[in-house]
């Protein structure tokens, strides 16, 4: 792809669609010059234009902005197979996930009926706990999918900040799920990938399947279809003699993400290991340690209820997911003594709420033993203030968590600065720490889009830039602001700390408690 010259790019813009005409005028009359730097700002700024998609422009890529009736806006996730991105419909407005097969696989007729298989699936399947598709098409002969986009994280990056959920915690997310996977198998339609990056915990706190991209429909015998991700599934059916596809393979593997819940811990080491000759060996599954002999195992009843589902010997296992649903519900009653519960799938409260109530979660955990009829102490709420850290390596990323989770601040990370300046617009945080090291100058986009929304909302914009060693000429490229501190590595974790101690002061206990 030829890079395009700004004054071209912006002749791209209506010609592409992005923008319509009476888009282009406003903009130019409120640019505050008349050069098309000034003008793509106050493009970004209104919302009109995104980071993702000036930088697809600038790399003379003018295609993959359109999907049927859906706008691409920002490069969400990947996998071997798809990319996903977050969009929206062109007529609404309306936000969407929009699932698109990569090119090398559009023309291989298995890869295309995989995924429009995919797509019939979740069309069929209308619950609160699994994500809805509505709509499928081609483009350019490239399959692609709409889906309900959900504001939140996947399970596996859920744990990664709370390390372990407690059952009570735990509980009403798992009968969500339960619930979702039993209205799929009355439906007819198998997972056949259950784990916790195919479960999303939306910011509203309902848990969602995701991604029945392996799923097998009733009655179809379509062969060849299985990529390498179901041979947990077909070690297990080995294992246990039961039939491909069978729906009680399904319920071992929600057992498993249960464990994981519960424990913190993978039930089987192997499970996402990217070697299919490991995944391939005949699994040992009945040596997996009981979770009732961990450290801080669940409720005796709940402990039963997950080691059934994971019986190696599938006639000793649950048969349905009926049942299951129904013991999660038995143990919660009795538990909770028939009083009020959250809804199935849902943490009491949001997730964003679930994250403020105590920076320590962000931490390994230092628990006693639950105990039967223990009363919880009363947790109060403590107005933390919101450090949102773009940082892509992941070292940095569990050093800047847990120093500044200590210091008393409320810690969002995340890794794409297209991403976090959308997370910025909805909702921006207190200060910012950018690492520019490892995200590279084409970054600096993002920083600008979150600069100028601060400044359309009357905000202050607090930041801390980190450059790498030989990125100090990037000085001069970053937005002008109020209160910007501007580090260059190598550099020691107590400047990180001064900094944002000098840019944001926290509450010390005495005013927490007098507010």
């Amino acid at each position: 792809m030829t890079e395009l010259d700004i004054d071209t790019l912006v002749d791209q813009l209506t010609l592409i669609g992005l923008i319509s005409r009476d888009q282009y005028r406003e903009a130019r009359a409120d640019a505050a010059d008349s050069s098309a730097e000034a003008f793509l700002r106050v493009l970004m700024r209104k919302g009109w234009l995104t980071s993702w998609q000036l930088e697809r422009l600038k790399k003379g890529d003018t295609g993959n902005f359109f999907f049927g009736n859906y706008r691409t806006l920002f490069h969400l996730a990947e996998g071997t197979f798809a990319r996903v991105y977050r969009g929206e419909r062109v007529d609404t407005g309306e936000p969407v996930a929009i699932k698109v097969l990569r090119q090398r696989f559009a023309q291989m007729p298995d890869a295309v009926r995989r995924f429009q298989k995919e797509a019939e699936a979740g069309m069929r399947l209308r619950h609160e706990n699994i994500v809805l598709i509505t709509d499928a098409g081609l483009h350019d002969s490239r399959p692609y999918m709409a889906m309900e986009y959900v504001e939140g994280m996947n399970l596996r990056e859920f744990l990664r900040l709370r390390m372990r959920l407690k059952g009570p915690q735990a509980l009403p997310l798992m009968i969500g799920l339960a619930e979702g996977l039993k209205y799929s198998h009355e439906q007819g339609v198998t997972h056949r990938d259950l784990k916790a990056t195919n479960i999303l915990i939306s910011n509203s706190g309902v848990a969602k399947l995701v991604d029945f991209g392996l799923a097998t429909i009733e009655g179809d015998d379509a062969k060849g279809m299985h990529s390498q991700r179901t041979v947990d599934y077909s070690a297990l059916e080995r294992t246990c003699g039961s039939p491909k596809g069978d729906p009680r393979s399904d319920i071992f593997f929600l057992g498993c993400v249960f464990y994981h819940m519960l424990t913190g811990q993978v039930a089987l080491a192997d499970s996402e290991s990217t070697d299919p000759l490991k995944k391939m060996l005949k699994r040992s599954f009945g040596v997996i340690k009981p979770i009732s002999e961990h450290s801080y195992p669940p409720a005796e009843g709940l402990s039963r209820i997950i080691e059934r589902m994971m019986k190696v010997d599938v006639k000793a296992r649950y048969q349905t997911m009926e049942g299951v649903v129904d013991d999660l519900k038995h143990f919660r009653d009795s538990v909770a003594g028939g009083g009020t519960h959250a809804p199935a799938g849902h943490v009491e409260g949001s997730l964003e709420e679930a994250l403020a109530l105590d920076p320590s979660i962000f931490q390994a955990p230092v628990e006693a033993p639950e105990s039967e009829g223990e009363q919880a102490a009363e947790i109060k709420p403590v107005a933390l203030k919101n450090i949102l850290c773009v940082e892509a390596q992941s070292e940095i990323q569990d050093a800047m968590r847990k120093t500044l989770s200590r210091m008393g601040y409320r810690v969002m990370i995340v890794a794409d600065p297209e991403r976090a300046a959308e997370r910025y617009s909805e909702s921006p945080s207190d200060a910012l720490i950018f690492d520019v090291d490892g995200l590279g100058p084409g970054s600096l986009d993002s920083l600008a889009a979150m600069r100028a929304k601060a400044e359309e909302d009357g905000l202050p914009f607090l930041a801390l830039v980190l450059l790498g060693p030989r990125q100090d000429v990037l000085k001069e490229k970053l937005p002008a602001a109020e209160r910007m501190i501007v580090l260059s590595k190598p550099l020691k974790l107590r400047q990180v700390q001064d900094a944002i101690a000098e840019l944001l002061p926290v509450a010390s206990a005495t005013e927490t408690s007098a507010s």
